[in-house]
């Protein structure tokens, strides 16, 4: 049985519960285009049913998962096999009218990902935020850059001023959910079973076991890049949730916080978007006020010019160098003049290219 449908129909089987909520819900919208009061009925089940177990919150991102990575069927044909199983298991004991309708729910499991997608990200976030699961928090001080081994054996690197969250019980977690401020880079432990999804700002990353770099600095472009494996990545934020999109090596997922806009970008290199990891900083044609902040955030350092320099960019590749080297860089390149007091450095002048 092909991979995600093995795990759709072994959900179904033990979370039949989960299931039947998202059911009755669905048919509800869908019998005389809903009836908001019944509608509101079911979302009130599943919040209950929620707050009974944290498990039962960790199945429902599982669920969640489920149909956002069946976006894309498989390329052979053993998914029709494995389908026909799915059905007759859902049409066992059951009215003509459910049936279907449930035959419905299987075949948008393998041809489409957004049936569920703004119904489950509303009930998403008591996911995150509950309190019957026991979080860890880690994070990076200014100028520092820091390891950590998950409990699963995943393993995180954590830029200056980042942060990262995770339940304590992770590695038994049927959804490895850890929550992300800031940029990390991550080698994931490959666990088929067991997905590793990353909430950050306003983009949810999901994989199996890969190897990634997440940037989601508050009011910036957040980025995931890809080194190795294949990952999924949707729109989380409160216009709701988009269908995901699958990302190769080499490849990014960009979001523009203004346009809301998520696209696939391919890139020449995706190494350089770790490359803070060991101490370097590569610019290609950068905001200069992105520069200037990953310089405070790098050298814990509080950056003051005299002029916007709206437009400016840098091209620029800094090898773990000391703050001087990097600064006198910038001054022959932009024409501008520093001075360092204490932990403030002052920017007088200069001029783009």
């Amino acid at each position: 049985m092909p991979g995600f449908l093995s795990c759709l129909y072994k959900s179904m089987r033990m979370d039949q519960e989960n299931w039947k909520f998202v059911l009755d819900y669905l048919s509800a919208k869908e019998n005389a285009h809903g009836n908001v009061q019944q509608i509101k009925q079911e979302e009130k089940k599943i919040q209950e049913w929620l707050s009974k177990d944290p498990k039962n919150q960790q199945d429902l991102e599982h669920a969640l998962w489920l149909w956002q990575i069946s976006a894309v069927p498989p390329e052979d044909d053993d998914w029709k096999e494995s389908f026909n199983t799915i059905q007759t298991s859902l049409s066992k004991e059951v009215s003509p009218k459910t049936v279907k309708f449930r035959f419905w729910i299987a075949a948008a499991a393998v041809f489409t990902a957004v049936a569920l997608s703004t119904f489950f990200y509303r009930l998403q976030q008591p996911v995150l935020q509950n309190t019957g699961i026991d979080w860890v928090t880690k994070s990076a001080g200014a100028g520092k850059v820091i390891n950590i081994i998950l409990p699963d054996s995943t393993e995180i690197w954590l830029n200056s001023g980042s942060s990262i969250s995770f339940p304590k019980n992770l590695q038994h977690a049927a959804l490895r959910t850890v929550k992300l401020k800031g940029e990390a880079f991550f080698k994931v432990k490959r666990d088929p079973r067991h997905p590793f999804v990353v909430h950050s700002l306003n983009l949810r990353t999901q994989v199996l076991g890969t190897s990634f770099n997440i940037r989601a600095w508050e009011g910036h472009r957040s980025e995931v890049t890809v080194l190795t494996g294949k990952v999924a990545v949707s729109r989380d934020s409160a216009g709701g949730q988009s269908a995901a999109i699958h990302l190769l090596p080499n490849q990014k997922a960009a979001y523009d916080v203004h346009s809301t806009n998520l696209s696939l970008e391919n890139i020449g290199n995706a190494q350089t978007a770790a490359d803070w990891t060991e101490g370097k900083m590569t610019f290609d044609q950068t905001d200069l006020r992105d520069v200037f902040e990953v310089i405070e955030r790098k050298y814990d350092m509080k950056i003051i010019t005299d002029q916007s320099f709206k437009g400016c960019k840098l091209t620029a590749q800094f090898d773990n160098v000391n703050l001087n080297e990097v600064l006198k860089t910038i001054q022959l390149s932009l024409d501008l003049h520093y001075t360092i007091n204490k932990k403030t450095i002052y920017i007088k002048g200069g001029k783009c290219n």
